[in-house]
């Protein structure tokens, strides 16, 4: 359940804070979307698993009552107002912005990284008809900081918030445009997906960013037993690795945290299969579309 010195929606600045803030309570909570459904219904209210993956894969501000019912399936209901506080304060902020007027027209980079992945958000949504079996959160753009939800021994490269790392925001205003990955396991059981990006550090290593990472079970997946990985391989200054970016279990989806890392290089990602530590019809991600 939610401890205390979770996430404070004070500090949310625009609705991808908001969001961010609400998959970090999340993941704090331990708690799979079918389980939030459940304590949401034993306190009245309904929430959907549907509604909880669209809420956290979104850019927009949630519905107050999606938040509501949200913050107290995940146990932080002393902090209830303050949610909806934040939620009222950034809803106010967008409604302020003037009618044709663009927020992201023209705004580089290097000032403000959240606006470049809603871009990326966009592209993925436009990727989408090509891979219809996409989840609504092939629509994201990068959501917050925090702990991956699964990850294995971190051996390697160095992990940082994306938005907050010295050394992210100088080479920010240089870096390429994200590239959206998808790929379904050999058997299609288990879908993936993540947005990627690089850029040359100089030193003959890389420095990497991903968002959205994004894997679950297929409907006529459901109920096998199985689940699915996202899985993102690299070599650093010690050798090959593998970190666990997402660890659906079987018949849900869920949404990995994003990332920044240095001192990288041959990154490329993985979707398998996945029973206990077992792994089966692995298949490399390719890339579908890159934004412009």
């Amino acid at each position: 359940m939610t401890e205390q010195g979770g996430p404070d929606p004070a500090r949310a600045q625009d609705a991808a804070d908001l969001v961010g803030l609400m998959r970090e309570l999340r993941h704090r909570s331990g708690l799979t979307y079918r389980r939030l459904q459940q304590r949401a219904a034993d306190h009245g209210r309904v929430l959907p698993r549907s509604t909880i993956s669209d809420a956290l894969t979104r850019s927009a501000v949630p519905r107050a009552e999606v938040l509501e019912a949200f913050v107290v399936a995940c146990g932080d209901e002393p902090r209830l107002g303050a949610w909806l506080e934040a939620r009222e304060r950034i809803a106010g902020q967008e409604r302020d912005v003037p009618d044709g007027d663009d927020p992201d027209a023209g705004t580089p980079v290097a000032t403000a990284p959240a606006e470049e992945r809603r871009r990326f958000g966009a592209l993925a949504a436009r990727a989408r008809p090509r891979a219809t079996w996409l989840p609504v959160a092939a629509a994201v753009l990068a959501l917050g900081y925090g702990l991956f939800g699964v990850v294995l021994p971190r051996s390697g490269g160095d992990e940082r918030p994306p938005a907050r790392t010295p050394a992210a925001e100088k080479v920010r205003g240089s870096v390429g445009p994200f590239s959206l990955f998808e790929a379904r396991s050999t058997k299609g059981a288990t879908i993936a997906s993540v947005g990627y990006r690089y850029w040359d550090t100089k030193d003959g290593w890389y420095g990497v960013e991903y968002v959205m990472p994004l894997s679950r079970d297929d409907r006529e997946a459901y109920d096998d037993g199985w689940g699915g990985r996202l899985i993102m391989h690299y070599e650093d200054g010690r050798g090959s690795h593998a970190a666990v970016l997402v660890d659906n279990p079987d018949g849900e989806q869920d949404v990995g945290e994003n990332g920044v890392r240095h001192g990288l290089k041959n990154v490329w990602f993985e979707v398998c299969d996945s029973h206990g530590g077992e792994l089966r019809g692995c298949q490399r991600l390719r890339k579908a579309r890159t934004h412009t």
